[in-house]
C-alpha cells in the first residue's frame, strides 16, 4: 500500500469517527434539551403533591397501619386525576423507617390495574436506587434516570419537611422509553445521512488526490528553499542569544552597582537625620526650627527612595529573601493602623482595617516584607486621597491571605492605568506634580506579592477612588481565629459619626450590636452603656453631652485624630479614643 492509498484510508477512517461522533454528540445534545424539559414539568408536579394531601399527613403517615384504606383510597384517586392533569406517569411519596423506604400516597395507572400492581399505603420499595435513600438527607432535588418493575423512568425526588418536622420525599415520574428510542432514531438517521454524503463526496476527493500528486513536485522544491532559511534563521537565532547574554550581564552588573551605592548612600543620609534631630532637640529660634525641620523632612524623603531603589536592585538581582516567622495576626494589624496616625490627622482623613472572623490568629509570614505591602498601598492612596478615607478589608481563606485597599480619593486616569505598576511611573511625570514619590512603591509590592507567591492587581479605578486588592500565601499556625469584640445584645453601644467608613466599620466589627447615628439631637440613652462621638461631626456640644451622659451614667468616648483635645475641663470626663480605630482598641473600652 503506497503512501497516497494510506492517507486516503486514514481520512475515511477519520471520516467514519467524525460522522459517529456527531451522530453521538447530536444524540447527548438532543437528550439534555428533552430532560431539561421533563425536568421542569417533573419539578413543577412534584412540588404541587403536600397541597393535594392533609397538612399533617405526613407526620401521620409513619407506620404500617397509620392511614386506613378508605382514606388512601381518596389520596390514590386525588394523585391519579393531578397525574393526568400534569401530564406525570407516577407522582407519589415516600418515606424512611429502619433504613427501608416504604411509599406514602401513589397514582395508578390502567396498566397498573391491569396487571395488578397499583401502589397502595406502605408498599415497600427494596429495589430502589441509592440515590432514593440519599434523596432523604438531600437539601436539594434529586434527579434519577433509571428502570424499575414498573418501566424506564425519569424521576424527581423534592426532599421535604412535614410540619412537625419529619423528612420524607415527593417525586414524579415521566415514562421515557418512548423518548429514548425516538433520539436513538434520530442518531441513526444523522449516521446515515453522513455516509450518504460520503459517496457523494468521493469524487472530489478523487479529484483532489490527482490535484496533490502535480503539486508535489513544485513543494518538494519550495521545501529546499524552506531548509536554507531555516539554517539563515538558526544563525539569527544564535546571535540573539549571544547579545542576549550580554544584556544579561549588563543588567546584573547595574544591580550591583545600583544595590552598592544605595548601601553608600544610606549611612550619610541616616547622619543628617541624626543631627537634625539633635538640632531640633536644641533652643533654636522659628525660623531655625522651620529650616531644621525641612531638612529633616528632606532627607527622610531622600532615604526612602533610597530604601525603595535598595529593595527594586535587590529583587532584580534575586536578592530579597523572605524570612518568614509565626505572627500573632491582630497584633501585626494593630501596629499597622498606628503607622498612619500622623498622615491620616494632617488630612482629616479616615483609616479602617476590618478583619474577617475567618483569620487564624497566628499565621506564618515575613512581617516586615508583608507589612511593606500594606504601607505601599495605603500610603499611596492616603497621598492621593483628600475627602472620605482608606478602607482595608482582610479574608483568609485555605491558607491564603487576601485583601482589598479601597480609597476615595481622585482615582487613577485610564490611559495610566496599564503602566502603573512601572518601575518609576508616575502619574504625572511633571516637575509641578502636586503629590511626592518615586514610582517605586507599587512595582516593589507587586514583587513582594509576586514572591510570596500571591499577585497584586488594580481592580478598578474612576474619579471616586481606587481599588487594589493582593493576595499571598500564609499558612495558619493553629485552628483559633483572632476574638471578635466582647459583645452582645445587651452591650447598647451607640456611636454617632457621618463618616461613611467608620460608618461600615462599626457596622461589621459590631455585628448589628451597635447602633450608629448620624447626630446628637436625639439619642436613646437610656438604652446606651457607652456613647462614641466622632469628633469631626460639626457644632457638637461637649459639655451637653458630658451633662446627658452622667444622668443616664452612660461613659462618654471621644473618637479624636492624633494631636486633638479638648478643653481640659471637659477633657476629664470624656475618654478619648484616637483613629486610626483598632478592635483592640474598641474592645478595651467596651470591656
Amino acid at each position: 500500500m503506497d503512501r497516497a492509498t494510506r492517507r486516503l484510508t486514514a481520512a475515511v477512517l477519520i471520516y467514519l469517527v467524525g460522522i459517529i461522533a456527531v451522530a453521538f454528540i447530536s444524540y447527548m445534545l438532543e437528550r439534555q434539551r428533552y430532560l431539561e424539559d421533563i425536568d421542569a414539568r417533573l419539578y413543577a408536579a412534584a412540588s404541587n403533591l403536600p397541597t393535594l394531601l392533609p397538612g399533617d399527613f405526613h407526620d401521620i403517615a409513619r407506620t404500617a397501619d397509620a392511614i386506613t384504606p378508605e382514606q388512601d383510597s381518596h389520596n390514590l384517586e386525588l394523585l391519579t386525576q393531578h397525574a393526568k392533569t400534569a401530564d406525570m406517569t407516577y407522582i407519589y411519596s415516600y418515606v424512611m423507617v429502619d433504613g427501608e423506604i416504604y411509599f406514602t400516597t401513589c397514582n395508578y395507572t390502567e396498566a397498573d390495574v391491569k396487571n395488578d400492581q397499583v401502589v397502595t399505603y406502605w408498599t415497600d420499595y427494596p429495589e430502589g436506587a441509592q440515590k432514593y435513600y440519599d434523596a432523604m438527607y438531600a437539601t436539594e432535588p434529586v434527579y434519577v434516570t433509571a428502570g424499575d418493575r414498573w418501566g424506564l423512568f425519569r424521576t424527581i425526588l423534592l426532599p421535604l419537611k412535614s410540619p412537625g418536622g419529619l423528612p420524607y420525599v415527593a417525586a414524579a415520574d415521566m415514562d421515557i422509553t418512548v423518548i429514548e428510542q425516538a433520539l436513538i432514531d434520530d442518531m441513526l438517521y444523522v449516521f446515515g445521512f453522513s455516509l450518504l454524503l460520503a459517496f457523494i463526496v468521493a469524487p472530489l476527493i478523487w479529484a483532489y488526490h490527482k490535484t496533490h500528486s502535480e503539486m508535489n513536485t513544485e513543494l518538494r522544491g519550495l521545501n529546499h528553499q524552506l531548509q536554507d532559511d531555516i539554517h539563515q534563521a538558526k544563525i539569527l537565532e544564535k546571535e540573539l542569544k549571544q547579545a542576549t547574554q550580554i544584556a544579561e550581564d549588563a543588567s546584573k552588573v547595574k544591580s550591583q552597582f545600583l544595590s552598592n551605592m544605595s548601601h553608600e548612600l544610606r549611612t550619610p543620609i541616616n547622619g543628617v537625620l541624626g543631627v537634625n534631630q539633635l538640632l531640633l532637640e536644641t533652643d533654636l529660634d522659628e525660623e531655625q526650627r522651620e529650616f531644621t525641620e525641612l531638612s529633616a523632612h528632606s532627607a527622610q524623603i531622600l532615604l526612602d527612595t533610597v530604601n525603595q531603589i535598595l529593595d527594586t536592585a535587590a529583587i532584580e538581582a534575586n536578592g530579597l529573601v523572605l524570612r518568614p516567622e509565626v505572627i500573632d495576626t491582630q497584633i501585626f494589624f494593630n501596629n499597622l493602623s498606628k503607622m498612619f496616625s500622623a498622615q491620616a490627622a494632617a488630612k482629616k482623613l479616615d483609616v479602617v482595617i476590618y478583619l474577617d472572623e475567618s483569620i487564624p490568629q497566628h499565621l506564618e509570614f515575613d512581617a516586615v516584607r508583608l507589612r511593606q505591602v500594606f504601607i505601599n498601598l495605603i500610603a499611596n492612596a492616603l497621598k492621593f486621597t483628600s475627602i472620605g478615607g482608606v478602607s482595608v478589608s482582610v479574608h483568609w481563606r485555605n491558607g491564603e491571605l487576601s485583601a482589598e485597599v479601597r480609597d476615595t480619593g481622585i482615582g487613577i486616569p485610564p490611559e495610566a492605568q496599564q503602566s502603573v505598576f512601572e518601575i518609576f511611573h508616575q502619574i504625572d511625570n511633571s516637575h509641578s506634580r502636586q503629590h511626592d514619590g518615586n514610582g517605586l512603591g507599587l512595582s516593589i509590592a507587586q514583587k513582594i506579592c509576586e514572591l510570596m507567591s500571591g499577585r497584586l492587581c488594580l481592580e478598578h479605578s474612576s474619579p471616586e477612588g481606587s481599588l487594589f486588592s493582593f493576595s499571598v500565601k500564609t499558612p495558619a499556625v493553629s485552628h483559633d481565629t483572632i476574638p471578635r469584640l466582647p459583645l452582645s445584645e445587651n452591650s447598647s453601644v451607640l456611636c454617632v459619626t457621618q463618616s461613611v467608613l467608620l460608618k461600615d466599620w462599626f457596622e461589621k466589627e459590631g455585628q448589628g450590636n451597635i447602633q450608629v447615628l448620624a447626630s446628637t439631637e436625639i439619642l436613646p440613652l437610656s438604652e446606651a452603656k457607652y456613647l462614641l462621638v466622632d469628633q469631626e461631626i460639626p457644632g457638637i456640644d461637649w459639655s451637653d453631652l458630658i451633662h446627658r451622659c452622667q444622668q443616664s451614667s452612660v461613659k462618654l468616648v471621644g473618637l479624636m485624630f492624633a494631636g486633638q483635645h479638648l478643653d481640659k475641663g471637659i477633657e476629664q470626663h470624656v475618654q478619648l479614643m484616637r483613629k486610626p480605630l483598632t478592635r483592640q482598641q474598641l474592645a478595651t473600652i467596651i470591656e
